[in-house]
Parts: C-alpha cells; sequence; structure tokens
C-alpha cells in the first residue's frame, strides 16, 4: 500500500482534498472501512492520470458500491465539523463535548420570534434540556455499553429522556441542546408540552407506534398514563410518573450492521431526529460500536413554538447510506409510511422533470439562444395550459409513484393529504440531494388515454389566488386533470434546514424599526433593457427602504457584511462549476461582468468581518437564476448552507433555466407580496397561482428553504 504521503502536487479538487485529509486520520483504521474500499481510495490517490471531475466520480463510485466506505465518511465528516474525538483518545471529564458550543439561552437573539406579553420568564428554562438515548436489557434496565454487539434475535429497549445530559447517552458526545425554549406550554394548564417520540426501523422489528413524553418548562421530562391531550390538566400523582420512556425492539435474525431512527415531534412539527447504528452479531461481544446523532433540529433555543401553526405532516428525509436515501412521513397521528429511493432514481426524476419544466416555456438552441414558448405577457393560451399540465401531471404521478410503490402507501398518503395542508420537509444534515415536492400529482393517472379537464378546478383558480382545493375534489376519477392534484398548488410546503447550534428558526427576516430595503447582486450580461426595467419596478416596491445594486463582488462582499438590507437579490446567470477549482455539484452565481460567486465565497466572508450585523437582521435571500443551467438536485442546498453563514431566514429561488422576461414578473410579485405583509408561504403560493391564471404553470419551479411563517418586519 502506499504511503500516507506527501503528494506531489495540490488537490485537484475538494473531493480529494477531503480523502487526503480521511487518509491522515484515525478514521482510515476504522473497521468499518472495507480492505477493498481502503485499497481502491489510497490508489486513487496516486493516479496522476485523472482530472478533477474524474477523480470526483471514482470517489463516489467507492462510496456508492461500499457501505462501510460511506459509514466511514460520515463519521469523519461529524467529527471535522462537530469537534468529535478520534478513537482512543481520552474523553473530557464534562459529559458535554468540547466541540458543542451551548449559549445560555439569554445569549441567544430572540430578533426571530415576536415577544409575548404575557410569557413569564422567571418561569423560563435557566439551562439547556438535552435528548438522551441508550440500548439497555429490557429486565435490569442496564445500558448496554456502545462497544458491545448486540445479539441476533434478541430483544432491547431503547430508553428515551430529555434533561440534563446523561454520561451514557449515545448522544452525550455529538449532543445538540433540545429546542424546548420555543413550546408554548400549551399542556397542563400552561406548565409544559406533550411530545411525541416515533422510532423507524428497516431493520429492527418494532412496535408500530408513537410514543408520548411530556416536558414540563423546567426539568426533565416524564412518562405518565394520562391521555396526552393538549390544555388537559394530569390527572397523575409524582408517584405515577417514569423517568424514561422504554420502547422495545428486536434485533434482525441475520448479523450485519442495522439503523434505526428516532423523531421527536410537537403539533407535527419535527424538532429533532436521530440515527442510531449498531452491529448484530451472533452472539453478543466486546467489538461493537452503536453510534448515534443528532442529524435534524429545527430550531436552536426555541421560544413560543406555539406562534407555529400546527404540521399536517412533516417530511424527513435521511441522508443516502450505500446509495439509498429513506424518506418517513408522519403526521400528527402517528407514522405514515417509510419509502426508499436510490440517488440515482432521484437524479434521473428531477432531470426528466426539469426537462419538461424547461419545454414547457423555451427552447434552448446549440448556439446557447433561447426561443421563448411565452407571449409577451408571459402568458399562454388555455388548450396550451391544458397540454401542459397535462406533461406535468404524468412526470408528478410518475414522482407520486415512486414514493408510494404500494397501494396501502398511496390511500395512507392520500387521506393525510387530501385537505390543503402545511407540509415540513426535513432535511439531514449533511443530506445533499433534494427532491420536487412541488410537483408531486396524487390523482390516479394511466398511460392510455387523454387526461380530462377538471373545470370546477380551473373556476376556482380563476376565483380565488388563494383557493388551495377543488370544490369537485369528491368527483376525481381517473385521469382527472386538476391544477389541485399537484402538491405546490395544494398545500404549503416549507423546508427549513437544520439549524445549528445556537441559531434558531426565523420567522421574521429584518432589522426591526427599518423599512425593508433590497440589496441587488446582478449580473451585466444578460438584457440590459429588461434588468433596467426590473430594477425600476423593484425600488418602486422598496420605496421606503431602498435598493442597493451589487454589480461587483467586493461591493457585495461589503453590503452582506455590512447587512445593508432584510432582503437579498441574486438577479442573473447561473453558471455550471469550473472543475478544477470549484465543487462539481454546485451552481456558481454571476455578477457583473462575469465575475463568480461559489458557497465558499461566502463562508470566507462571512467567517472574515470582524462583527456581525446580519444576525440581528436575518435577511431572506431570493436566487432567481433567469439562466441556471444546472441539472444537479443539490445545486442550490450548498447556497443555503452558505447563507447561514450571514443568518439568513431562509433562501427562495428556481433551479432550472427561467427566460429573463419571466424571472421578472416572478421576482416582482413575490417582493411586492412579503411587503404587503404576507408569509413566505402563502405569498410563494399566490405568485402561482397568479401565473396559472395566465395559463402558465412556471411558479411551481420556484422552492422555499424556510419556514412557511417567516415574513418581513416593518412593512407598511
Amino acid at each position: 500500500m502506499h504511503e500516507t504521503g506527501p503528494y506531489p502536487d495540490a488537490p485537484r479538487c475538494p473531493s480529494e482534498a477531503e480523502l487526503r485529509e480521511l487518509r491522515a486520520s484515525e478514521f482510515w483504521r476504522r473497521s468499518e472501512l472495507e480492505d477493498e474500499a481502503r485499497r481502491k481510495w489510497d490508489a486513487l490517490l496516486h493516479r496522476t492520470d485523472l482530472g478533477a471531475e474524474d477523480f470526483t466520480d471514482e470517489f463516489f463510485w467507492v462510496l456508492g458500491e461500499y457501505p462501510g466506505a460511506l459509514l466511514v465518511l460520515e463519521l469523519f465528516r461529524a467529527a471535522r465539523q462537530d469537534g468529535l474525538r478520534g478513537p482512543g483518545t481520552q474523553a473530557p471529564p464534562d459529559s458535554r463535548p468540547d466541540g458543542v458550543t451551548v449559549p445560555p439561552l439569554g445569549d441567544i437573539s430572540v430578533g426571530d420570534i415576536e415577544p409575548a406579553t404575557d410569557q413569564d420568564s422567571a418561569t423560563e428554562p435557566d439551562a439547556d434540556r438535552f435528548l438522551n438515548l441508550s440500548i439497555v436489557w429490557p429486565l435490569s434496565r442496564q445500558t448496554v455499553p456502545a462497544d458491545r454487539v448486540l445479539a441476533a434475535g434478541r430483544t432491547y429497549e431503547l430508553r428515551v429522556d430529555i434533561g440534563r445530559l446523561a454520561d451514557q447517552s449515545l448522544l452525550a458526545r455529538q449532543a445538540r441542546p433540545f429546542p424546548d425554549g420555543m413550546l408554548g406550554h400549551t399542556d397542563d394548564g400552561g406548565r409544559g408540552d406533550w411530545l411525541e417520540v416515533t422510532v423507524l426501523s428497516d431493520d429492527f422489528d418494532l412496535p408500530a407506534a408513537r410514543h408520548s413524553v411530556f416536558l414540563p418548562r423546567t426539568g426533565p421530562s416524564w412518562v405518565c398514563p394520562c391521555p396526552p391531550r393538549e390544555h388537559a390538566p394530569h390527572t397523575c400523582e409524582p408517584v405515577h410518573r417514569g423517568e424514561h420512556l422504554y420502547i422495545p425492539f428486536t434485533a434482525p435474525d441475520e448479523p450485519g450492521p442495522a439503523r434505526l431512527r428516532l423523531l421527536v415531534s410537537y403539533r407535527g412539527n419535527q424538532l429533532q431526529s436521530v440515527s442510531l447504528t449498531a452491529r448484530v452479531g451472533a452472539h453478543e461481544s466486546l467489538d461493537g460500536d452503536t453510534t448515534a446523532s443528532v442529524d435534524y433540529t429545527l430550531t436552536t433555543g426555541y421560544a413560543q413554538l406555539a406562534a407555529l401553526p400546527a404540521r399536517t405532516a412533516a417530511v424527513r428525509v435521511g441522508r443516502p447510506v450505500g446509495g439509498t436515501m429513506t424518506i418517513d412521513v408522519l403526521a400528527q397521528d402517528g407514522p405514515v409510511s417509510s419509502f426508499w429511493l436510490t440517488e440515482h432514481q432521484v437524479r434521473g426524476a428531477l432531470q426528466r422533470v426539469r426537462d419538461v419544466l424547461f419545454g414547457l416555456h423555451a427552447v434552448h438552441h446549440e448556439d446557447d439562444s433561447l426561443e421563448n414558448l411565452i407571449d409577451e405577457n408571459n402568458a399562454k393560451t388555455p388548450d396550451a395550459a391544458h397540454d401542459d399540465l397535462a406533461k406535468l401531471a404524468h412526470q408528478g404521478a410518475e414522482l407520486f409513484l415512486l414514493l408510494a410503490r404500494s397501494r396501502p402507501e398511496r390511500e395512507a398518503l392520500r387521506r393525510v393529504l387530501r385537505a390543503p395542508a402545511a407540509i415540513q420537509i426535513c432535511q439531514q444534515e449533511l443530506g445533499n440531494v433534494t427532491f420536487p415536492w412541488s410537483l408531486l400529482y396524487d390523482i390516479p393517472l394511466d398511460n392510455q388515454g387523454d387526461l380530462g379537464r377538471c373545470a370546477a378546478g380551473w373556476a376556482e383558480v380563476h376565483r380565488d389566488d388563494t383557493a388551495r382545493s377543488c370544490p369537485e375534489e369528491s368527483r376525481h376519477g381517473l385521469n382527472t386533470l386538476c391544477p389541485f392534484g399537484f402538491w405546490g398548488y395544494r398545500h404549503f410546503i416549507e423546508q427549513p434546514p437544520s439549524a445549528p447550534p445556537g441559531r434558531r428558526l426565523q420567522l421574521w427576516a429584518g432589522r426591526d424599526g427599518e423599512a425593508p430595503a433590497l440589496t441587488v447582486a446582478r449580473s451585466l450580461t444578460i438584457d440590459q433593457e429588461l434588468m433596467d426595467h426590473h430594477l425600476t419596478v423593484l425600488r418602486g416596491h422598496f420605496l421606503h427602504g431602498g435598493v442597493h445594486d451589487c454589480n461587483r463582488s467586493d461591493t457585495l462582499r461589503k453590503a452582506l457584511i455590512d447587512a445593508t438590507g432584510a432582503c437579498i437579490y441574486f438577479y442573473g446567470h447561473g453558471r455550471r462549476p469550473d472543475p478544477l477549482v470549484e465543487p462539481p455539484s454546485t451552481t456558481v452565481l454571476e455578477i457583473g461582468q462575469g465575475e463568480r460567486i461559489t458557497p465558499r465565497d461566502l463562508a470566507a466572508w462571512a467567517d472574515s468581518s470582524p462583527w456581525r450585523q446580519s444576525d440581528e437582521v436575518a435577511p431572506v435571500v431570493f436566487l432567481n437564476g433567469c439562466h441556471t443551467l444546472d441539472t444537479d438536485p443539490a445545486s442550490w442546498l450548498t447556497f443555503v448552507e452558505a447563507f447561514s453563514a450571514f443568518s439568513a431566514a431562509g433562501v427562495v429561488g428556481t433551479e432550472i433555466m427561467i427566460e429573463q422576461g419571466m424571472a421578472n414578473e416572478i421576482g416582482e410579485r413575490f417582493w411586492e407580496r412579503l411587503l404587503a405583509g404576507e408569509a413566505v408561504g402563502p405569498a410563494l403560493h399566490k405568485v402561482r397561482m397568479t401565473m396559472l391564471r395566465k395559463n402558465n404553470v412556471l411558479g411551481l419551479a420556484y422552492t422555499a428553504y424556510c419556514s412557511a411563517e417567516l415574513r418581513l418586519r416593518n412593512v407598511s
């Protein structure tokens, strides 16, 4: 085997730089990493005949072929990002890890939630509480050590509680403060909140049940025989209560790695999710390695979660393991279903959907010119709209079938999401694949004939631009084409990214007492006349706060660091990355005369700024890439993460090529609705409906990575 280094040249791409770091770390010797994967990666590091793109392809091919390689890379990334120690190092004397920064509640800004006048601050928790998770033997209730292999076919129990960080918790070294401060305290006469715990697994045998835990305003959680009803007082006595929730599970009969997911929810909002991996053998032994990590946190240091409306369903998207991603759908009354998709399936489906979306409004010629299929008013004829919706509905029906392969799964989804709903999409940390949720179509379609136009649905679109359901939904039969069959027209779909430590879910954007201002980062290589007219309209919208025009990277950097406005608007080209210097799966934003902005630029600007004015502004960012050519399903996700360095409250954008004139109208209408006081969810829905009234379906191409309840402060 080759020596670790030194290497003759600089890394050709980020994947090579990461692999070199992994090769030099203690994780390289982890037993989970297959010998063949180790040999292939080692040989790859010493190949000089590959360019950046080929190196990246080979690197990810190993990840797809060897599950242990993916697991070790995830552990390495977690250690590098969260400050975990490598194996063999001494644990800290404090059970809270050095890599976990837990600011006191008083040190976290409360700029995201409007203060409640009736909140009794004296009764708020004065210390962080943590989700604790352990595996125990059923009879003794003693903790199964993390280095113990679980016996195939044997029953164990999960022990769950929320309180002081327990030394024996599997989460002790990756702890995240539990988001308890934002709970509404609506239960038991205002003395606490009922939370729901759900455990799902493809490997372990688990009871299909939702478990309730009561979290008081201070102190640890408990379980009791009281029914978990909102506002209902407890009838139990302290002697009836248990400190821990115990959930039995049985290890699989076959030895090997086994995984489960644990989710904690409040009124349909997913607060935290945990991934656990254990090794199963024929017998218990001492060479195990049970690990668990918090992979999603809705918000840190909550205050008044009751300000959020209940969510009808939460969809947890697990990061791919061995090339397969897990999607769990939970309703308020418990799990609905779990689905499994490969990255290849997602990428293929997304490519087909984007091709159809683009083909509905433009033709891209070989000379890079666009032939616009939409008139000067960004409209089409009713007949064209029917054809467009039919093409999109067939793709949406394929997406729905991709998610729910069996009839019971499809019926369960339709039952829970038949009426207009608010759906929360929870993307796991380090997950890098998105999914076109708005384009899902759940009315049954076959391929045998034409689709029948739902006249009632179209009439409702023209009657009310806030409509979210068809008045004759019960009459929808096979091959019915109705706008409200699309999730994006029927539901509010929010995708808030996982909150890093110390960061809250933002519900308000902008600095208190200031009128919203707009910072525009624009390209100078697009149609000048259309751009000038667009800026004139935007200046009219932002009459009080003003528009700050940036057409160079240095002026944009200063505007972002100085937190010039509550709104940030990227208007112009989206470019493919340079494989020699830029990550291959990221769209690059263009500003001015061909200057390129990458997520790394944004991160560096934020890290080098001496103060953090953006913390109190929490801007909303709109990426209106009117010539974006990227087709990777992860294209915007890195920008969503990068803007969090500037405390962005949310990011809205499109990942397909949009003709400039239509991009102008959608951008203008979106900012107009936000300035009128509407939240992002209703504003984006109204933009979609306005375009649909013009027989234009391209409003479905825009996605909000934030809370649907996000609003601007101080709007007129």
